[in-house]
């Protein structure tokens, strides 16, 4: 069986004012990766920069680019060369819609959002005049992340919420796969201290639903199948949603936290969450199928300590 990616990108999203060179580095992008991800030249980062230019009302626009940028399986990539580059373009070559006075009014609306992002993980930003020779360097970016393993995907999480207002980071999300060998499996995450009781409950429910659901033992006095839709797991606490769903020859495994703290437990959670997916998987005789798992942080935090450090 063909391994999966485990992290794949979803989209890799192209901004920056006209006359970046967006569609040279468009094309660079796709020779150098033989077109493996979908390139979207503009989105909504570009809708909300032209919003302002116009004077137009922001909400719509700022919830539309929050949504692409807390997808932490997308990849902004913002082209910002110098000014002067910009307007040389222009001069050279000219623009069917701007002048010279509303692309600068443009780039800077491109500049002050570029220096509002790019703390973010999943945006990376390009100030060279010569765009064309940074396409390698981000191909090797993006193909790093793909293959970033659950084990660390926390610190993909840690590094947004460090970017957000507060240090919390709401409602973003993120999706991994694994081919069904859960290589990653690390069973000490069990005797994680702190959190050692807390996994032990969780995994007695969950295990414990699985199994009254496939002998018959619910309300209906019915055997589930691997169809079933009644595999749940639900709580007040910090993971407090937990659904599988076998669907299209695949595990689909969406999981909610409530309250992550990205610093010191949510690498534990990832990798506990991991360990219990193989669990449920061993337990419905999955074999060499595909497992998705979708994890939604509805607060992914920091905590400050005393001294305001991190």
């Amino acid at each position: 069986m063909n391994r999966t990616q485990r992290f794949p990108v979803n989209q890799v999203i192209l901004e920056g004012p006209d006359l970046a060179g967006k569609t040279t580095f468009y094309n660079e992008l796709h020779r150098l990766s033989g077109y493996k991800w979908n390139i979207q030249d503009r989105s909504a980062l570009s809708m909300l920069v032209h919003a302002k230019l116009y004077n137009r009302d922001l909400f719509i626009e700022v919830e539309r680019l929050n949504r692409e940028l807390k997808d932490l399986n997308n990849v902004y990539v913002i082209l910002l060369p110098p000014w002067d580059e910009v307007a040389r373009r222009f001069n050279e070559r000219g623009d069917e819609i701007q002048n010279l006075a509303s692309l600068r009014k443009l780039y800077d609306l491109f500049t002050e959002a570029a220096n509002d992002l790019e703390s973010f993980p999943n945006v990376i930003v390009i100030r060279s005049k010569d765009t064309k020779s940074w396409a390698e360097q981000t191909v090797k970016s993006i193909v790093e992340l793909e293959i970033t393993p659950i084990t660390l995907l926390h610190e993909h999480v840690f590094s947004f919420a460090r970017a957000s207002k507060n240090f919390d980071a709401n409602h973003i999300n993120l999706t991994y796969y694994d081919d069904g060998s859960f290589k990653h499996i690390n069973e000490s995450v069990l005797d994680y201290k702190p959190e050692k009781k807390y996994y032990a409950g969780i995994m007695t429910q969950m295990i414990g639903k699985v199994e009254q659901e496939i002998t018959g033992k619910n309300e209906y006095n019915r055997k589930e199948d691997i169809s079933s839709r009644r595999f749940v797991y639900a709580s007040e606490s910090c993971i407090s949603f937990i659904q599988y769903t076998f669907r299209n020859d695949m595990l689909d495994c969406h999981f909610v936290l409530r309250s992550s703290n990205t610093k010191d437990t949510l690498s534990y959670d990832l990798q506990f969450l991991y360990y219990l997916t193989s669990r449920v998987y061993e337990m419905l005789k999955i074999e060499k199928k595909r497992v998705r798992m979708r994890v939604n942080f509805n607060s992914a935090h920091i905590i400050i300590n005393e001294k305001g450090a991190l």
